[in-house]
């Protein structure tokens, strides 16, 4: 072998050998990181997580990428959290109802009827309590990161609306795997049946589920409108959004990039409540379209007939707890 072959060999190894190369700007990934969502890819949620993973890229010089996977693509609703804790997956937007099934105060955000308001939500998240209980997430193998919003969660029925509490006696309703779900149904009289996301659909058309308690936005992503033919408005959830990662991922990272990964995820907080708001708007249309009756809720006989599950979970969940969100709320 002559010298000009022996040293592009050399060099074609080197290459091979080298942890990065540039492309387009950036260097090729050190680590590529799976973000799991809690819908499918065609909820508009998914668009904002692009943006989230392509902030991340930039943030880290190209270094972390992140690739985002619908529900069902990597596992369902609630092993999702079980692959976070193992470091199975990296990253995860969920929502607050799975969230209490690792650490039941958070389910203070799942009160039913407690937010009258989007601000007032987005103000007790945002402050000293929103802090103190992503704080308490590490001890579970989860970092929370920041929080979204999935849009306030409505009723969605098979045939009849339910304007008034007594309207919901005897149907059975898909709901989140949360205690403080089963329990606002069951004190409502409903029965309610913990189902997956994946499932719902199935399960409303051959009626083994009469309704489903969903963002109207997520019945539009699921085509659930082709098998209801009622939304009632009662927006008796906020519908926390939040974003975590894995403990045992996020730890193994260099410290650089753990804190460009969450400023990124702060900065994906105003995108998110924005782009599900404009979407929740343009959501109610094509139901409308769709023949889908939208009724409004007394959301005061409503607020009245659950007083009960706020007394079931005041020792659950804390008292000083559950007296500062009360606080915050009103």
């Amino acid at each position: 072998m002559d010298f000009s072959r022996r040293t592009a060999v050399k060099t074609g190894l080197a290459l091979l050998a080298a942890p990065a190369v540039v492309r387009s700007g950036f260097a090729a990934p050190v680590r590529t990181l799976k973000l799991v969502m809690a819908d499918t890819v065609a909820h508009p949620v998914y668009p904002v997580l692009k943006r989230f993973a392509a902030n991340v890229l930039k943030k880290t010089d190209g270094a972390i990428a992140v690739e985002v996977f619908g529900v069902g693509q990597l596992g369902s609703q609630v092993n999702m959290l079980t692959g976070l804790q193992t470091g199975i997956l990296d990253l995860c937007a969920h929502t607050s109802g799975f969230v209490q099934t690792l650490y039941p105060q958070f389910m203070v955000v799942d009160l039913p009827f407690l937010f009258s308001d989007v601000g007032k939500a987005e103000r007790m998240l945002d402050g000293p309590i929103g802090t103190k209980l992503l704080a308490e997430l590490p001890s579970k193998g989860v970092y929370g990161l920041s929080y979204g919003w999935w849009g306030w969660r409505v009723f969605d029925a098979v045939s009849k609306a339910v304007p008034e509490p007594k309207d919901m006696a005897g149907l059975k309703v898909r709901v989140q795997p949360g205690a403080i779900y089963a329990a606002m149904f069951s004190t409502l009289k409903a029965i309610p049946v913990a189902t997956d996301l994946a499932e719902v659909y199935l399960a409303l058309s051959q009626n083994t589920v009469n309704a489903a308690e969903v963002p109207i936005i997520s019945v539009v992503a699921n085509k659930y409108y082709e098998v209801v033919k009622t939304v009632t408005n009662t927006n008796h959830v906020y519908n926390t959004g939040v974003m975590m990662a894995s403990k045992r991922t996020f730890d193994s990272l260099d410290k650089k990039y753990q804190d460009a990964i969450r400023q990124a995820a702060v900065e994906l907080t105003p995108d998110w409540r924005k782009s599900v708001a404009e979407a929740s708007d343009t959501a109610e249309k094509t139901v409308i379209a769709n023949k889908v009756k939208v009724v409004a809720a007394d959301m005061t006989a409503y607020r009245k007939a659950v007083e009960p599950v706020y007394q079931q979970f005041r020792k659950t969940i804390g008292p000083e707890l559950m007296d500062s969100v009360l606080k915050a709320a009103s």
